[in-house]
């Protein structure tokens, strides 16, 4: 296994999260990064990887990730051309991309996963994190927050907050993004009142 290195990370908490976990699990979840930033270059990452790169404080890291994928058949045909397995990942509103088991990685189809119009600001806005020795892009911490409390799950709704009140937001961003997605948020009054929390 590669031994983990500080300095390839541009997140102190992020590397001494992924120094709790096995081997076994930091291995899979570096296998993950590098198959994708080399294989699916417009991949974003989201979910509890990116929390963890931003809260220094922030929950203990379950060992996948979660990347946003705007192609999920070219993200297919690149899988089955190396023979690696996937199935389909089903969430409460049905089939929201795929999982790839050698990855431990969820690959999230922005037409299928949560809210297509916030996903496909994902793509358009992230910026490039330093994992393990990759630039990875990840979706911005503004727009995290807003996909985290939109999704509307207990823990989503708790990461979402922990971000609002972290105190790393930019605000004008923050309510920019908030007010630009009015028409499709499911709480927009909420969300435009937490930008008052930053």
């Amino acid at each position: 296994m590669k031994k983990l290195i500080k300095e390839e990370y541009g997140s102190s908490n992020l590397f001494d999260k992924l120094s709790l976990l096995t081997e076994n699990q930091v291995s899979e979840i570096i296998k993950g990064l590098e198959w994708t930033t080399k294989n699916i270059p417009d991949a974003v990452l989201v979910g509890g990887t990116a929390l963890v790169h931003y809260l220094s404080n922030s929950r203990d890291l379950t060992p996948d990730i979660d990347f946003l994928i705007p192609d999920m058949q070219r993200l297919k045909s690149k899988l089955d051309n190396e023979n690696f397995l996937y199935r389909p990942l089903i969430g409460v509103n049905g089939n929201m991309g795929i999982t790839v088991n050698d990855f431990n990685t969820d690959y999230l189809d922005v037409n299928s996963s949560g809210n297509a119009v916030i996903n496909k600001l994902i793509l358009k806005t992230n910026k490039i994190a330093k994992i393990a020795g990759h630039n990875v892009k990840i979706v911005i911490p503004e727009l995290l927050a807003i996909m985290k409390i939109e999704l509307g799950r207990d823990k989503d709704t708790k990461d979402g907050l922990s971000l609002i009140t972290s105190g790393i937001l930019n605000k004008e961003v923050y309510l920019k993004l908030v007010n630009g997605l009015k028409n499709y948020l499911s709480d927009y009054s909420s969300l435009l009142s937490y930008g008052e929390m930053l």
